[in-house]
């Protein structure tokens, strides 16, 4: 390592991606041990913590070579090529999770969008997205090593390959996530509810619960947007001062906040799947009586052996 700051942001990006590993591998172990937990949605949310296990293992990874190695080696660009892939795949895992929605609310009368085999099929062609999109970089090149930060990442100068992983990765989501959700809203201001009562009150609560959920969505994604806007202005001030000295801390500061994003998403993506936190709190409220009687034990018998002599 060349510097303190090398050694130190290495280790940060390792410590958040050792919790959003924690996070996403609590959620996936509590969803495949408990089949009660294995409905639609949930299924969608856990199609999110295997996306979140994978960016987190690999930013992980990436972070070791750079602590033992300047991590310019055969595999480099490939490292490269997953952390994009890996990161396109997280935020494609919500798209699907948004069009779901859009089936229940909008399309309600059309049941079949919401069965299971429609869902597995949109769910298929979401990964096979997540992971072709990235592989014309890979091929062609443009996934390349930077010396200043020990990683292999698309250059902040190359603006066409800049763009188009961008948009893959974020900018497409997004716009696709907020489309959406935009049209729930319309939907819900301007359909008329049934007449009867009970048909009318479990419209609008599922509608509610909806709107909250692809809510929920966007505030995820906006907050990795927010982090990821070093990459922005490092981009920007790449390509519009293109004489200006590179700064070769650029993107090794980008991907310290990404990888504190990926963490933050796993927190929140278990935070939010209600069945599945209620689950996990029942769990370590059953195992802390029990750890507390261990403690305690002990120090009885020990007691009342000395009473005893």
């Amino acid at each position: 390592m060349n510097s303190a700051f090398d050694l130190l942001s290495s280790l940060v990006m390792v410590s958040c991606s050792l919790v959003g590993l924690i996070c996403s591998l609590t959620f996936i172990l509590i969803v495949v041990t408990y089949r009660s937990l294995q409905t639609v949605t949930i299924m969608l949310a856990f199609n999110s913590a295997v996306a979140g296990f994978i960016i987190n293992v690999t930013c992980g990874c990436q972070a070791i070579y750079q602590i033992i190695s300047d991590g310019n080696d055969q595999l480099c660009s490939f490292r490269g090529f997953l952390l994009h892939a890996a990161t396109g795949l997280l935020y494609h895992t919500l798209c699907v999770q948004a069009l779901r929605s859009l089936f229940v609310v909008v399309f309600s009368a059309q049941r079949s969008l919401q069965s299971k085999p429609i869902i597995a099929s949109i769910t298929i062609v979401q990964w096979l997205i997540s992971i072709m999109f990235a592989i014309p970089a890979l091929v062609i090149g443009r996934i390349v090593y930077q010396a200043g930060s020990h990683i292999c990442q698309a250059s902040l100068n190359d603006l066409v390959i800049f763009l188009y992983l961008s948009i893959f990765i974020y900018f497409g989501p997004v716009t696709f996530i907020l489309s959406i959700y935009t049209r729930i809203v319309y939907f819900a201001k301007h359909r008329p509810f049934s007449v009867n009562a009970p048909t009318r009150i479990a419209d609008e609560r599922r509608q509610r619960r909806e709107l909250r959920f692809v809510r929920r969505l966007l505030i995820v994604a906006m907050v990795i947007g927010f982090m990821s806007c070093p990459y922005i202005l490092f981009f920007l001030r790449a390509q519009i001062f293109s004489n200006a000295e590179r700064l070769p801390y650029a993107q090794r500061l980008s991907f310290i906040f990404l990888s504190f994003g990926y963490a933050i998403w796993m927190l929140l993506n278990l935070a939010h799947t209600d069945e599945v936190r209620k689950h996990l709190f029942s769990k370590i409220l059953c195992v802390l009586p029990q750890l507390r009687r261990r403690r305690v034990e002990p120090g009885t018998t020990t007691h009342t052996n000395t009473r005893a002599m």
